[in-house]
Order: C-alpha cells, then structure tokens, then sequence
C-alpha cells in the first residue's frame, strides 16, 4: 500500500508561499523581503531558501543576483509556451472524454460557481472559478502527472492575470464558453467540444498578448 510521505517543513511553506503568490497577496515582481517572509512563514533563513528553490522550479520566483528574490514576472515568450502546453493537453483530455466522467460535474459546478460570482461582481472569484474549472478539463484524461503538470501552469497564469489586473477583462466571455463545453461533452458531441476548447484557447493567448503589447500589464 502506498502512502504519501508527510511534507517537509520548507515545503509546506512552499505551499504558502505558492497559494500567497497565486491569490495576488504578493504581485508579479514584487520583492520577498527575507527576515520578514521567514517570520511569517515560521522557517529559518535556510529554510527560506530551500522554498525559493522550490517555488523557482515552478517558475513562481526569480533570484536576481546581488538584489534579492522576487515574485516572477512571465514575458510574451512564456505566455506562447504555457498555451502551447495548455493546447496540446487540454484539446486532447476533451476529446477523449466521456458525458458520465466525475470530472464533467466538477466543471459544471465551476460554471455555476462564476455565474453567481459575476452576478455579485466578484472577478477575482469568477477566476478562480475558471482556473478550477481548467483543473477540472484536465482531470478528463485521469493522469496525476497531467493534473500535476496544470497545477503548474495554472500558478503561470495567475502570474499572468496579476499582471494584467483586470480579473473581468481577462474572465467574463469564457463563462458562457465554459458552459458550452460542458453542454457539448454531456451530449457526447466531444468532437466539437475539443473544437471549442481549441478555438477558446486560441482567443485567451490572443487576448492576453494583445494586453501585454497594448500596454495593459502592469510596469515593473
């Protein structure tokens, strides 16, 4: 029987760290002051450090020599690149599903979870909401290292989304999509359900490169 091994201490404050990043507690290129970050955290100083290793694997944190650590700011060519991922896996885990898949349900209640966010003008809730639903598309294809390999991802997108700073802008055409999707594999028409999640992803790279050139990220 295998059994997960229990946590060390440097990553259960990568955990925090991670969740504190991708909530927009601490922003894209913000510095992570040391002493204080160890303080909060409940690590050492060498502790601290073990979790910037851990978080810069995830490409969640820079080390700029001489200056400091500090929150990741992803660039035009790791937007490409995550789509890239996004397409190949996300396209595929669609087209092989099935209507009765316990994973078809959890992207339906994500949809429901926007709708209700929008309506109370809640954006940041309505993304968090997408990005579950996203985790939830990927769970279609039953592989941990899929799932794990998104729960990547999706931090990069959050980055990406801090740094554009409009949680509507980024969130509100893809509920009704979202919806779509999900209507099309509960008919068992996954062939144009993968169409569609072909074509949204398309337009969610374009839409976020047009607000990096157009000058809507923020500056650093």
């Amino acid at each position: 029987m295998n059994r997960q091994l229990p946590l060390s201490v440097p990553e259960k404050a990568a955990q925090t760290l991670h969740l504190m990043i991708t909530d927009g507690e601490v922003s894209p290129g913000d510095k992570l002051p040391e002493a204080e970050l160890a303080d909060r955290l409940g690590v050492s100083r060498n502790s601290l450090r073990e979790v910037f290793r851990l978080l810069a694997r995830e490409r969640l944190v820079d080390h700029v020599p001489n200056r400091g650590v500090f929150v990741s700011r992803p660039g035009l060519p790791e937007v490409v690149d995550v789509f890239r991922v996004r397409l190949l896996v996300e396209v595929d885990a669609v087209a092989g599903s099935t209507p009765g898949h316990p994973a078809v349900e959890r992207m339906r209640e994500c949809v429901q979870r926007a709708r209700t966010a929008a309506s109370a003008d809640d954006w940041r809730a309505v993304g968090t909401a997408d990005v579950t639903f996203h985790e939830a598309v990927v769970a279609l294809a039953d592989s941990p290292i899929l799932a794990d390999l998104y729960r990547s991802l999706s931090a990069q997108l959050r980055l990406m989304f801090g740094l554009i700073g409009s949680p509507r802008y980024m969130h509100e055409q893809y509920i009704g999509r979202n919806a779509r999707i999900v209507d099309l594999i509960q008919a068992g028409d996954t062939a144009d359900a993968a169409a569609e999640m072909r074509a949204y992803l398309h337009d969610a790279q374009e839409q976020i490169v047009n607000a990096y050139v157009s000058g809507r990220v923020a500056s650093a």
